[in-house]
């Protein structure tokens, strides 16, 4: 048996291929990782609606289509108004409109028209990508242009009411037209980069290049491209009255929003982490109070 004699050059050309293949793994990893999160959630797990319905509540209902300047079709349900008023609900990403159903329920209890649909790309709606939420507010649009057509409706006591990718697209919905009378937004979160490095924490300035690699690569592929910021987007927005309600553990974000609106605004900080859309269920009557009573002084004040 021939044996290879193996002097030191040959360790060290082996030790430096094996620190170039763990490199050129962990480089694959960090920037990989972050793009195959943004492709993911470019492109939502579509959550059939069953047999839910308001019907299940009580509550008479329409379906409805509402078509976006874009051209796709999302559907949706409508309870009528009594109260001349009406909300639009916004759902969380990865939901359908079922998720808002009880924050219905307890609007039309009150009156208002509430008209509740499932966003681009997710339940029952038309469309194949999900651009990180940059054209929600379109969506939002084609409800607004609904409701105004409704012969109960006063079209200037429209507002909005939306949840985490529901309450962004809520809010920068209303810093670019003075057509919606108000908005309660919950769990607003980033919309961009930009956004996001509000309340990033230190620990994880590491994984700042791949964040924004994955917004270049969400713009890439979608073809919208990153917007502005949240932040400056509503340093700009109209007077709009705005109740932004956020848990303590992401207030940031909301704070950040907030301090920049230049109407009358509220904050209702809740005493939990991370990111929670809960409070209707977590605390009933105080969400009631405070979501209902902001709706009547914006949207009944002249009744």
């Amino acid at each position: 048996m021939i044996r290879l004699k193996r002097d030191k050059q040959y360790y060290k050309n082996l030790a430096a291929f094996a620190g170039w293949t763990l490199l050129i793994a962990a480089l694959s990893l960090y920037f990989g990782i972050p793009i195959y999160q943004a492709h993911l959630v470019m492109h939502p797990t579509r959550f059939p609606i069953g047999d839910i319905s308001p019907a299940g509540l009580d509550l008479e209902y329409e379906d409805v289509i509402l078509i976006t300047e874009d051209n796709l079709q999302l559907k949706g349900w409508y309870i009528p108004s009594t109260n001349r008023a009406a909300v639009i609900l916004v759902h969380a990403y990865n939901g359908n409109r079922t998720g808002t159903i009880y924050h219905a329920a307890l609007l039309a209890k009150h009156g208002y028209g509430v008209l509740l649909y499932d966003t681009r790309a997710q339940g029952e709606s038309g469309g194949d990508l999900y651009a990180l939420g940059w054209e929600d507010h379109l969506d939002i649009y084609a409800a607004l242009d609904y409701l105004q057509q409704r012969e109960e409706i006063d079209p200037t006591r429209i507002g909005l009411l939306g949840l985490s990718a529901g309450a962004k697209a809520s809010l920068y919905a209303a810093t670019q037209t003075d057509e919606i009378a108000a908005v309660v937004a919950e769990g607003t979160r980033w919309r961009t980069f930009e956004d996001m490095m509000i309340d990033l924490p230190p620990k994880w300035y590491i994984w700042i290049p791949t964040e924004w690699l994955s917004y270049q690569y969400a713009e890439l592929v979608s073809g919208v491209r990153n917007p502005e910021s949240m932040q400056q987007a509503v340093s700009m927005m109209p007077p709009t009255p705005i109740l932004l309600i956020t848990a303590e553990g992401e207030l940031a974000t909301s704070q950040a929003y907030f301090d920049e609106a230049r109407g009358e605004k509220y904050l209702w900080i809740r005493d939990e982490p991370g990111h929670q859309i809960d409070a209707i269920f977590d605390q009933p009557e105080e969400y009631e109070k405070r979501v209902i009573g902001f709706f009547n002084q914006t949207l009944l004040e002249n009744d």
